[in-house]
């Protein structure tokens, strides 16, 4: 083997989850089981088909919750226990209802737990009187609320003890509770939307569980209200991923309050750029992510100034995903995207920043026209929301499977939308100028 060989196989050792996961919640992990991402359910594409728009009706008992992470991790239920399919709110849900007499809860495909791993809960809780549990397994459960009327969040080891943090559970409100373990530490990272809080649990060998969603017994320990979406890792993730993905969750689900909230194209005054949103970002060397894409056809990657506290996160408006004419567009522009994206571009302190050039990449599978040739990037630098009055950006790079890559960007900044267009291209021959339209 020679010397070239060794040391991309070492780095592939030393770097999986940058070479892998774009693809995941935010852009971290991987949907086709090769990353760290084990388990991703979520409601609003139920059984992980990539169409929301196949989903159950309203009231529709839940038998099968199907996993998106490429892992066929399904949850499963059968009979009475069974939760059911809810899309009366804003966000369409999986339903737990602690209320009946028999309780309601979800097998998953695989049993156990992770002392090394992080999980992600995207939920409106509801009180029910009695202890309120997440996942659950014989050995742990993680607690909504630690026990009837304690009104704290909290983490039980069976037989053992039970672990209270001071964080009351935000029942009734869109919420996101995060739970992070890392191997060789006692230590239990607790967040709830904005609040983060550190419990020690007594031992380096148990973590977070993942047998079911609630705990099969009635009275006590059941899960109580929405569930929109759970995401687990079979390792902890790092401080830059856990902001990437509080943010998507947050813009996904109504703004939810969280610790960093670095994403705010979400919010009305900006847009609503609420789809699909994913980011790079780096809170200090050993915690970064520098490579994304999410569930959307917007891939960045290769900042070449990404600095300590500094992130880039872009989601888009929902508009359709087609080419069409009459959009505002310089002239040469004769049809574009009406999806548009917008983008954070800040330090955790809020403030403006610039992560330097980076690459931008687009699937366009089922958009028809496109070639090097006339595939044009268009970013609002003035951001004056129209891209009639900008220079349309050339120099697109076929990667084949449909994917085109612009490469060291550098007109991306805070704010800043940005789609793509065909241009008309001109020809000129001996004899004459054409000018060509390519559809």
């Amino acid at each position: 083997m020679n010397r070239e060989i060794i040391i991309f196989s070492i780095l592939l050792l030393m770097f999986p989850i940058f070479l892998l996961s774009q693809t995941g919640p935010g852009g971290v992990g991987a949907r086709d089981g090769s990353s760290n991402l084990i388990i991703w359910l979520r409601a609003d594409d139920l059984n992980a088909d990539g169409d929301n728009t196949n989903n159950p009706a309203n009231g529709s008992l839940v038998t099968t919750w199907s996993d998106f992470s490429g892992n066929t991790n399904n949850f499963t239920q059968a009979g009475a226990n069974r939760p059911t399919y809810n899309t009366t709110g804003a966000f369409n849900a999986v339903n737990f209802n602690a209320a009946p007499a028999t309780p309601q809860f979800m097998n998953g495909s695989i049993t156990g737990m992770f002392p090394n791993g992080s999980v992600f809960f995207a939920l409106t809780p509801v009180n029910s009187g009695q202890s309120n549990t997440l996942f659950d397994n014989p050995t742990a459960s993680l607690r909504v609320e630690q026990w009837s009327n304690t009104n704290r969040v909290g983490y039980t080891r069976y037989g053992v003890a039970d672990y209270t943090t001071t964080i009351a559970p935000p029942f009734g409100t869109n919420s996101i509770f995060s739970y992070h373990k890392n191997t060789g530490s006692t230590n239990l990272q607790v967040n709830v939307n904005a609040n983060v809080q550190n419990i020690n649990i007594g031992t380096t060998t148990v973590g977070i569980p993942y047998d079911r969603i609630g705990r099969n017994s009635n009275g006590s320990d059941e899960a109580s209200g929405n569930f929109y979406e759970i995401i687990l890792f079979n390792s902890m993730v790092n401080d830059a991923q856990k902001i990437i993905i509080d943010n998507y969750l947050s813009a996904k689900y109504g703004n939810i309050t969280i610790a960093n909230n670095i994403y705010n194209e979400d919010n009305a005054g900006a847009g609503n750029y609420d789809h699909e949103v994913a980011g790079i970002g780096r809170i200090d060397a050993s915690n970064l992510h520098t490579d994304a894409q999410g569930t959307g056809i917007v891939r960045i990657l290769n900042p070449s100034n990404l600095g300590n506290n500094e992130f880039l996160i872009w989601g888009h408006d929902n508009a359709a995903l087609q080419l069409n004419t009459g959009l505002n567009a310089p002239e040469i522009i004769y049809t574009r995207l009406s999806r548009t994206w917008r983008v954070s571009e800040v330090s955790t302190a809020g403030s403006a920043i610039n992560v330097g050039n980076i690459d931008m990449r687009f699937d366009l599978t089922g958009i028809a026209g496109v070639t090097v040739g006339n595939l044009r990037l268009l970013i609002d630098t003035d951001n004056d929301g129209s891209f009639d009055d900008e220079t349309p950006i050339s120099g697109a790079i076929d990667l084949g499977s449909n994917i085109y890559s612009f490469n060291a960007v550098s007109d991306i900044r805070n704010n800043r939308r940005f789609t793509i267009g065909l241009a008309t291209t001109t020809i000129i021959t001996n004899r004459k100028i054409t000018t060509r339209v390519n559809n």
